[in-house]
């Protein structure tokens, strides 16, 4: 296989080094990687096929299987039911038993992921229930029938894979709505790691362009791909006939923030000047200063070309303030396309510029019909910036947006298959949205959802509050909640979940007791708290007793590096080493690595307690630096650290420490940001199939233990 000169010279240069220092592993490790030698099974992952209900190709479908459903004859006639051996799939699609055989009704059928299922609504409401009300309502019972085949978490492969075999269930159109999942990172798609060109290309760019050139070259390749998909589904549909509906994505930009992190590595003595235009932002912001603000911020986005989000925040934010909303609108979207390249954290969900142009322009090429949300809701809206009033959370929909997305596509789908027009806002009052209650539901479980992704205490006690006004019934759940979210014991254990279960609501059972983990959660428990207040409910004594109970450091030594309680830290780059369900990697440590100049910790305690800490922790490089420990805000130590692992004893006096949560902040002496070295050592490590780290590391943690006994032996 040929390969652009351009993308060998990193190879070449490595394969020559290690010669040169007589690195037998590493010159087998280069020769593998190009294919010279056989690639052993422990070095890169074995490419197996797998199953396309999770997303990724596994070569030609099933004719007999759509999705979870096979094919079942039975007096000459067939139907898809579902796979009792993929039961547990079941819950990733409609709650639909038997797909049966097409009878009068036209079919159209629905392909997407999560936002598709309507997501917090589904199954007692979904996007496929309201395209079906509202082409029933406008054209009779009997002239469309509409089969649900959204997945949650289905990936651009996995569509491609969808669509074929939807063919077997007769469609006389299809709609697609989907992108929210196409990013590419090395999180969400490992396989980026295993693939020798890409390693190559990857690491050639690292090293002459940094991260934005990184950025910019999976932008390019991701366009390619929707290219490529738009094309191959046009190819199966276009000669049948069978007009295609395509839903451009939407993203929440005005609520949903991404953390905001230090910039990447830069060259030279850049990351210590975009740190100090970041200060001098947040100061002229914060003292309304919008025109300092703004410069101080334009020249953060020029240093990390746009990779990092905490610049583009406080220019949306200026510009916002002024009046200017476009001009925000793309700041915004600025930040919600800057993390695609990023592997340190999860990213949530979330279709970029890049895959929305890509999209209109493929689309329009091919013929099909276009349902453009951005569009839709900018005209919706009257011109104002999509939030909360559309998005429960970064992109899954309200009911109100629901209604509004499928009226437009009832419209597009009239125009192809009736040859009349029918405008979106003539149709959009024609269904009845889901019922209070279940509207009370899905916002306790948005507070939730945006709790656990770190968004703000605000959107959490809004969604906590919509919920109790939608539904007081919620608040037997709530209080059910807090108890097994404080609980020690797995939550599936706890008799609060059991008494979660005996309510017998769909919505709850699908999504909190099946996905929902336990953590600290202060921030969201307040805020359930603070809901309840308003039904007259008392839970707070509760709430706090509970978690003394259950946590106090006065009842055992704490692993303040523990999941449950890091969480509470709201540093969620950090938490990445701590996640069970991360990507393992070569580059993966055992320890904490602080990504900023401090790092919080939470403990719980009785009030007026001695306590003691114990911190095992060193610097990433070989250089000295003091590092400082405070509790709720007050200094109580500083010691001198290298490289070298050491363990420190610090004791936080009965007067600093108070009833419930306490807050311990590390602070790091400045890191040090050697790019082009940094960026060196990153296109390295690629070449050799190693997850990459590209941020500047200001310290690590190896233990840190919080007890009630003050003083440690």
């Amino acid at each position: 296989m040929e390969r652009p000169p351009e993308l060998l010279k990193p190879f070449a240069n490595q394969l020559a080094e290690s010669a040169v220092s007589k690195d037998t592993a590493e010159v087998i490790r280069a020769l593998r990687l190009m294919g010279l030698f056989s690639q052993s099974s422990d070095h890169f992952p074995n490419e197996q096929p797998s199953d396309p209900v999770n997303g990724h190709n596994t070569g030609a479908p099933n004719p007999d299987r759509v999705g979870i459903w096979e094919r079942k004859r039975k007096d000459g006639k067939s139907s898809f039911v579902r796979r009792v051996d993929m039961m547990g799939e079941w819950n990733y699609w409609a709650n639909i038993g038997r797909i049966d055989p097409k009878r009068d009704k036209r079919r159209l059928v629905l392909l997407g992921e999560s936002v598709a299922r309507g997501y917090f609504y589904d199954p007692q409401f979904t996007p496929a229930m309201a395209l079906e009300s509202i082409l029933r309502h406008r054209l009779g019972q009997g002239e469309f029938e509409v089969i649900d085949l959204a997945r949650t978490s289905l990936e651009m492969e996995g569509l491609s894979e969808l669509a074929q075999s939807a063919l077997a269930l007769e469609p006389d159109a299809i709609v697609i709505f989907a992108g929210n999942n196409w990013g590419l990172t090395f999180t969400n798609d490992p396989r980026l790691l295993s693939d020798p060109e890409m390693l190559l290309a990857i690491s050639a760019i690292l090293s002459k362009q940094g991260v934005p050139g990184l950025k910019r070259f999976l932008e390019e390749r991701l366009a390619s791909d929707v290219r490529r998909l738009v094309k191959q589904i046009a190819s199966l549909y276009e000669a049948l006939e069978i007009p295609v509906v395509w839903i451009v994505p939407e993203f929440n930009l005005v609520d949903w923030r991404d953390a905001e992190t230090d910039a990447p590595y830069l060259p030279g003595e850049a990351n210590r000047e975009w740190a100090a235009h970041r200060e001098s932002a947040r100061d002229a912001l914060r003292n309304g200063d919008l025109s300092n603000a703004s410069d101080s911020a334009k020249k953060m986005v020029e240093l990390d070309g746009g990779s990092c989000v905490t610049g583009l925040y406080i220019l949306a934010e200026c510009n916002r303030r002024s009046g200017d909303l476009d001009s925000a609108r793309r700041c915004y979207e600025m930040a919600r396309d800057a993390l695609i390249w990023d592997p340190s954290r999860m990213v949530s969900p979330r279709a970029y510029l890049i895959e929305q142009d890509t999209l209109r322009n493929e689309v329009c090429k091919y013929g099909h019909g276009l349902v453009d949300l951005p569009q839709l809701f900018k005209e919706y809206l009257d011109g104002r910036l999509p939030d909360r009033k559309l998005f429960l959370d970064y992109c899954h929909l309200t009911s109100e947006a629901i209604r509004i997305a499928m009226a437009a596509t009832a419209s597009c789908l009239i125009k192809k298959l009736k040859g009349f027009d029918v405008p979106w806002s003539e149709l959009a009052n024609e269904m009845a949205g889901p019922e209070r209650e279940v509207e009370g539901e899905a916002a306790f479980l948005a507070a939730i959802h945006n709790a656990h992704w770190w968004q703000a205490d605000e959107l959490v006690q809004y969604y906590c509050s919509q919920a109790v006004q939608a539904a007081p019934k919620i608040a037997q759940v709530m209080t059910n909640f807090i108890d097994s979210q404080t609980r020690n014991a797995p939550m599936l254990m706890c008799r609060s979940a059991e008494r979660i279960a005996a309510l017998g609501s769909p919505l709850i059972q699908q999504y909190l007791l099946r996905h929902n983990r336990q953590y600290l959660d202060p921030d969201l428990l307040d805020a359930v708290v603070g809901a309840l207040k308003g039904l007259q409910i008392d839970a707070c004594d509760r709430l706090d007793g509970l978690r003394l109970e259950e946590h106090s450091v006065t009842r055992r030594a704490i692993d303040l590096l523990d999941l449950y309680y890091c969480f509470a830290s709201k540093q969620p780059q950090e938490l990445r080493w701590a996640l069970n369900d991360r990507v393992r990697t070569e580059l993966d440590s055992d320890y904490f690595k602080a990504y900023a100049a401090e790092s919080r910790f939470v403990f719980v305690s009785e009030a007026n307690c001695q306590v003691g800490l114990s911190l095992t922790c060193r610097l990433p490089s070989s250089a000295e630096g003091l590092v400082s420990i405070e509790v709720n805000g007050v200094c109580i130590d500083q010691t001198a650290i290298t490289r070298s692992w050491k363990t420190w004893h610090i004791t936080a006096g009965r007067e600093l420490v108070r009833a419930g949560i306490n807050e311990v902040v590390v602070r790091w002496p400045l890191a040090e940001f050697s790019g082009e070295k940094a960026l060196e050592a990153v296109a390295q490590d690629l070449l050799r199939g190693i997850y990459p780290s590209l941020f500047p590391v200001f310290g690590e943690v190896h233990r840190f233990v919080a007890s009630g006994k003050a003083g440690y032996k």
